[in-house]
């Protein structure tokens, strides 16, 4: 077996054969038509065909492909600076090559040239994670999933505005500013740009069935916006209002969305809103019990890719300094000592040891661990030592895309 990334669009086209065939998937052949795949290099439409070279391959001696991994990369938030993310998706091996070492090989490959290339994160979502902890990830960021029937949602009449249902791409800046300026704290937010944008705003709403709209104050600002589709539930006759995307700037959006989804109170019974895990949507609610559920959500696993650019970025508390001792078993510019200088919030220096030469360490940690502290996915009570609260704390953490 061998590992490298694919390089053409032939290879491209096989490693979608590929997920399908792993997941059982049935693959429509338009995907792999020659007209479809040029259109892929000539014209990308989302981030993922826009690099759609970033895929790890293992292949047998023969040059049959045995499976593969996708890990484009995307501008992300972290501690009020940009840096970049590798997404990964699209893990998949062929039945018949399991256990074989396939995954593993490709995700140590790509981990060891997203270095290289500068990359600082990595994110993804797991079908296990006690296989992706092996390799450095660990769970971090989470979110609350909102239940609640939606006659039970009140008037807000202070909440004064419009909604615009997005048909073509003229509201697509009112939605984008709504964005940037409601997830502009979290860590692990993207920064969405053109390509990520456009799979998600459909222009033909009665086509896609799914319906996004903005809401604006009186005063035309753009402070709120939601993404849903519509769900029945046989089990309960239930008629569900799915939101995929809900974001607001202020309070006064929050409530002119709300004001919104409680006029479908007459044909739809429950409501469900996606939102991080820190806010308390029943402060604006008239009745809890019985009412409505919230139910946390893991929402992936992150991994640090270069520790010492992770550590330059951060924001931390106050000023002091500390030493560091990491273990990565897969990158080897992270395993070893790092000694932090910050002032005033931010990194002032960060100094890198080789084992036979380091400073005393304040902690020692696994990469994965020091993943999870670094991101802000820690409680609130894990770190005793004040000295290192300092350093890691827990912080706004949340994701909307998935990949």
């Amino acid at each position: 077996m061998y590992v490298r990334k694919i390089n053409s669009l032939a290879e491209y086209a096989r490693t979608q054969e590929v997920f399908c065939i792993a997941f059982e998937v049935k693959l429509d052949p338009a995907v792999l038509s020659p007209e479809r795949l040029a259109r892929t290099t000539a014209n990308p439409q989302n981030r993922e065909e826009r690099y759609w070279g970033e895929r790890w391959a293992a292949f047998t001696d023969d040059g049959e492909m045995m499976g593969y991994i996708g890990g484009f990369p995307a501008p992300v938030r972290f501690d009020g600076q940009e840096t970049t993310c590798t997404c990964i998706g699209g893990v998949s091996c062929l039945p018949q090559y399991r256990r074989q070492g396939v995954v593993a090989g490709c995700l140590r490959q790509h981990l060891n040239d997203s270095y290289q290339a500068g990359h600082v994160f990595s994110y993804l979502y797991p079908f296990s994670t006690a296989f992706y902890r092996q390799f450095g990830y660990e769970l971090a960021a989470q979110g609350v999933d909102w239940s609640l029937e939606v006659a039970s949602i009140p008037a807000y009449p202070e909440a004064q505005g419009t909604v615009v249902l997005i048909q073509g791409k003229a509201e697509w800046p009112a939605i984008r500013q709504v964005y940037d300026q409601s997830l502009a704290d979290y860590n692990m937010a993207r920064l969405r740009q053109a390509d990520d944008w456009a799979p998600l705003l459909p222009e033909q709403p009665a086509v896609a069935g799914r319906y996004f709209y903005v809401w604006k104050n009186q005063a035309g600002q753009p402070k709120a916006a939601y993404c849903f589709r519509k769900d029945y539930d046989r089990n309960t006759d239930r008629t569900w209002m799915r939101c995929q995307e809900f974001y607001f700037t202020d309070q006064e959006g929050l409530l002119g969305l709300l004001n919104h989804i409680r006029s479908y109170r007459s044909h739809f019974d429950m409501v469900q809103i996606p939102l991080p895990a820190e806010i308390a949507l029943e402060r604006v609610l008239p009745e809890v019990s019985g009412r409505c559920r919230r139910e946390l959500r893991f929402k992936g696993m992150g991994r640090v890719i270069n520790a010492q650019r992770a550590l330059e970025l951060a924001r931390y508390r106050g000023e002091g300094d500390i030493t560091l001792r990491l273990k990565d078993p897969i990158i080897a510019a992270n395993n070893r000592s790092f000694r932090v200088s910050f002032q005033n919030d931010r990194c002032r220096s960060v100094e890198g040891y080789d084992p036979g030469n380091a400073p005393a360490a304040n902690l020692t940690l696994d990469i994965a661990t020091f993943s999870r502290l670094m991101l802000g996915g820690c409680g609130t009570d894990e770190v005793q030592d004040p000295r290192l609260q300092q350093v890691f704390y827990p912080k706004k953490l949340y994701l909307c895309d998935f990949f």
